[in-house]
């Protein structure tokens, strides 16, 4: 193989598979690492070890990745979110979502004697990392399956009422050209039939 050969083979693979990674309790880490420094023999390890003890230690000083969540009162009623900001914002919009539906049975008239206000708050995450982000992932899967059944929806709504304003144009039109001479009433009828075709084009380009 070339030299120019290596080159776009190395340009042109895919990346390697990534490191396998575990996760540990931090507690039980730090007491892992205590009993290490202070066994007498850790000093006769070599640097080496020294230093594997150390990048552990690098490792537990970094910042600590802060994952949040919200909790609506409940046996598994946990949801990740993206951060805190994330969280507080739907945690509001369910508050909110709450006091809607509460407003609109008092409108409709029923009682809301035993109505319970939403409780949800903004929580630390109870996951860790993978797990946090993985049930996101599916939950986000979710929400983008039904926005898609949603709009699947709304365009078969739109095709037929598209369909029925062709129709009823074309009625208005016919009606709107049975006057014999021009008026200034058949002149804005024709204007608005001719506002309408183009509504008609726009929603459908």
């Amino acid at each position: 193989m070339s030299g120019i050969e290596r080159i776009i083979e190395a340009l042109t693979a895919p990346p390697p598979p990534a490191a396998e990674v575990i996760t540990l309790d931090r507690n039980s880490v730090e007491r892992a690492l205590i009993l290490l420094e202070s066994h007498p023999d850790i000093a006769q390890g070599g640097p080496s070890l020294c230093q594997e003890v150390c990048v552990f230690r690098q490792v537990l000083a970094e910042p600590k990745v802060e994952l949040w969540a919200i909790h609506s009162v409940g046996p598994g009623e946990e949801y990740p979110c993206l951060n805190k900001e994330d969280a507080e914002q739907r945690a509001h919009e369910l508050r909110d979502m709450g006091e809607r539906i509460k407003q609109e049975r008092i409108a409709q008239g029923e009682s809301v004697e035993h109505w319970h206000d939403w409780v949800t708050n903004v929580i630390p995450s109870p996951w860790e990392p993978a797990e946090h982000f993985e049930i996101m992932a599916y939950e986000l899967a979710e929400d983008a399956d039904q926005i898609r059944l949603a709009l699947k929806k709304l365009e078969n709504q739109r095709e037929k009422l598209v369909s029925a304003l062709e129709f009823a144009i074309e009625r208005w039109t016919l009606l709107a050209n049975e006057f014999k001479y021009t008026t200034p009433e058949h002149e804005r009828e024709l204007a608005e039939i001719s506002k309408a075709r183009a509504a008609i084009a726009k929603a459908t380009e």
